[in-house]
């Protein structure tokens, strides 16, 4: 009788849904350092029109409200190929603590193509 109360109780208890949402741990204003380049304030926010982006502002330095945006995991950035200020971007990164993102980038100006290492700080 014992076992059959302990079996009953065990599959009455709901499943724990996973509510965490891996772009909270990327929502920030960020200081990003490009290696040999530029220090600047990005801005990254949660995309509401995606569930699974954020919205880089100030990307590369083009804008506040120029916005790139990347599919955000829990330890990953994916910036897919796409258009801002005239220049095609694409490019990935790491979430290597809370407190630190690792970049590589490219920006093409449609002449010639940079390469960024980036590290965006808390």
């Amino acid at each position: 009788m014992i076992l059959t109360m302990v079996g009953l109780s065990s599959c009455d208890e709901p499943a724990v849904p996973d509510d965490t949402d891996p772009r909270a741990n990327y929502t920030y204003t960020w200081t990003c350092q490009e290696l040999g380049g530029l220090t600047y304030s990005v801005v990254i926010t949660e995309d509401p029109a995606n569930s699974t982006q954020v919205l880089m502002g100030n990307f590369h330095m083009l804008g506040v409200n120029e916005k790139a945006y990347a599919i955000a995991t829990a330890n990953n950035l994916t910036i897919p190929s796409q258009e801002l200020c005239n220049n095609t971007i694409n490019g990935s990164g790491t979430l290597t603590n809370a407190n630190k993102i690792t970049l590589k980038y490219y920006v093409n100006n449609h002449s010639t193509i940079d390469t960024i290492n980036a590290t965006y700080t808390k």
